[in-house]
Formats: structure tokens, C-alpha cells, sequence
């Protein structure tokens, strides 16, 4: 196995226990155990496990929601369009727990537990996520403006607030749906069609 090899299955490894285990409760032995690699192997590819920390939380939730990492297509051609790729970025987004191990129960729940623990641990991450997020309502604001501006949408709306409400919407059913078996990007997407046909020219 190649270095690069060996270093993502030790961040596929750590990432399993942060999102399992409060930082705190995760041990060099848990990653040792999990990762089948020895302690002098884990520090050269991960150095501490703060180190690790961060470099796992940083490649698998600060740039998974980059928006031009999470959608294919940053300039769709209507709004309709916009939001089917957004869920299917979402969606792809879900799809990176059963890449990583399909024994995580409830992957939303315990994403949303470990982007709290970054503001802990790391601030600067969590000013990069919270960078992320006001990328994303620019875009969403550039979208609503071209929809606009092409008539697919009544022009009378408060395109700020209506940003809000559709970044909200998925906030809102990430939220509800960690309290259960996590995002359910069909539900996500009804929702934000159900905006949609509201603001939409008749």
C-alpha cells in the first residue's frame, strides 16, 4: 500500500471514531485498533491526534461543504436546475458515510455533533465553515437574481430573505432528520420544490 494509501484509510479510520465518539473519548489506541496501523505509523501520516483532528474534520466536512466541492455545477441554468443539483450534493454528501463505514448509525446526527466540536477545538475551521456557508447564500442570491432576471421567477420578492428561507429549509430538515436516521434528501427536496412553485411566474 502507497503512502497516499495508507494515509487515507487512517483518515477514513479517524473519521469513523470523531464521528462515533466525542474527541475527548476517541484514544491513539481506538485509531491503532481501528485503522489496523501502529502508533509510530498513525504519527508519521496523522502526527497527534489533535493533528489528525483536524486534518480529518477539515477534508471531510469543512471542504465536503465548500459549494464548488459539494455541487458539479455551480451555474445551472434555472433555479429547478440549481436545486436538483443542490440535493444531489447533498445527497453525494450522505453517500461519503457509507464510503467511510457503513456502521455509523444516524450519519447526520453525529455530523452535526462534530462540526460543533470544531468550534472547541478550532476556530479557525470553524471561521472557514462559517465561509463556506455565507459562499453558499452568495451563490444562492446570484441564482435567485439571474431566475429573476430570466422571468422564471416573480421579480417582488425579497431575494435576501428568500436565500435564507432556502439555505433554512435545508438546515431545518438536516436538524429534524438527525433526530431520526439522518437526511432524507427526497423529503429535502419536496420542500425546496414546494418554495419553489410559490415564488415561481405563474
Amino acid at each position: 500500500m502507497n503512502k497516499n494509501n495508507r494515509k487515507e484509510l487512517l483518515y477514513r479510520a479517524a473519521f469513523k471514531l470523531f464521528l462515533m465518539k466525542q474527541f475527548d473519548a476517541v484514544s491513539i489506541s481506538d485509531i491503532e485498533k481501528e485503522s489496523g496501523m501502529t502508533r509510530g505509523a498513525i504519527t508519521y501520516y496523522g502526527g497527534d491526534k489533535k493533528g489528525l483532528f483536524y486534518d480529518v474534520v477539515k477534508q471531510f466536512i469543512v471542504d465536503t461543504q465548500n459549494i464548488e466541492n459539494k455541487m458539479s455545477n455551480t451555474e445551472p441554468e434555472s433555479l429547478k436546475d440549481f436545486i436538483n443539483s443542490y440535493v444531489h450534493g447533498c445527497q453525494n454528501t450522505m453517500n461519503r458515510f457509507d464510503y467511510i463505514d457503513k456502521s455509523v448509525q444516524n450519519a447526520s446526527s453525529a455530523y452535526m455533533s462534530l462540526i460543533l466540536q470544531i468550534c472547541r477545538f478550532f476556530p479557525d475551521l470553524h471561521d472557514m465553515y462559517l465561509e463556506n456557508r455565507n459562499k453558499e447564500m452568495a451563490l444562492w442570491i446570484r441564482v435567485l437574481q439571474h431566475s429573476i432576471e430570466s422571468r422564471e421567477i416573480i421579480e417582488n420578492i425579497n431575494i435576501i430573505a428568500v436565500a435564507k428561507n432556502f439555505m433554512n429549509i435545508f438546515y431545518g430538515q438536516s436538524f429534524l432528520d438527525s433526530l431520526s436516521m439522518g437526511l432524507n434528501t427526497v423529503e429535502l427536496r419536496t420542500q425546496m420544490m414546494e418554495y419553489y412553485k410559490a415564488i415561481k411566474v405563474r
